[in-house]
């Protein structure tokens, strides 16, 4: 069992978190950039474009007073022009002394800032992680998560390395609720041919009988919610 990151499943270099809408990629990313910037340089990468009020922008005060290195597709409330964002994400992404953490709209535009540096993430490595939630719109089935990773997929041109479990309904989630969610996440991990490495739990939630059947699937992987809704 596993209550922080285990480093043994983030790449060095590049981690994208990838999933639907409301999945809670950015918290999960978040929480991960937190967590290495204890150790390492950590570049945060915002390619969240798709969502204006629950996304990583909206807690900027707490990232920059961790010593984290923000990019964000928003500057003072003004969109930035993609060429201008894709210089600073390729400076990053090229630099080899940081850890990169990207958080990627669930929509086309998000997926084509991260699409367009193919090239370089094979070329430096990358672990692509999809972030399923399985009580969010077209993720609630095995069917309905298959076909949005492969679209995910297709647009991005690249491979999901990893699947991560962040199903929950907010301040509603009972214990229950993760448990159901175990078995259909391990049928997409094994459908997909992909490791199922996180089942992701707020630390009130944490008893034994839900940390006990988590264990059967996957490492536990504690966090908190900074991004209130």
């Amino acid at each position: 069992m596993c209550m922080t990151v285990p480093l043994s499943f983030v790449n060095r270099k590049t981690n994208i978190f990838v999933g639907t809408a409301g999945s809670g990629k950015s918290e999960i990313a978040l929480n991960v950039s937190l967590e290495l910037g204890e150790f390492f340089h950590v570049n945060l990468i915002d390619a969240d474009v798709i969502n204006f009020y629950y996304n990583l922008r909206s807690i900027k005060h707490i990232i920059e007073n961790k010593n984290i290195n923000f990019i964000s597709t928003h500057f003072e409330d003004k969109s930035i022009d993609l060429p201008v964002l894709s210089g600073r994400v390729f400076e990053a992404l090229s630099n080899s002394n940081g850890v990169n953490i990207i958080d990627v709209g669930g929509d086309e535009l998000g997926s084509r800032v991260v699409g367009q540096f193919k090239e370089l993430l094979d070329k430096k490595g990358y672990s692509l992680f999809y972030v399923a939630n399985i009580y969010r719109p077209f993720n609630s089935n095995e069917e309905e998560i298959l076909q949005n990773m492969q679209e995910i997929e297709s647009i991005l041109g690249m491979n999901i390395t990893a699947i991560i479990n962040n199903s929950h309904l907010l301040s509603e989630t009972k214990p229950e609720d993760i448990i159901r969610s175990l078995k259909i996440i391990q049928n997409v991990a094994d459908k997909k041919d992909i490791p199922y490495i996180l089942t992701v739990v707020e630390e009130n939630l944490f008893e034994e009988e839900l940390l006990e059947e988590i264990k059967k699937y996957s490492l536990v992987y504690a966090i908190k919610r900074y991004i209130i809704r």
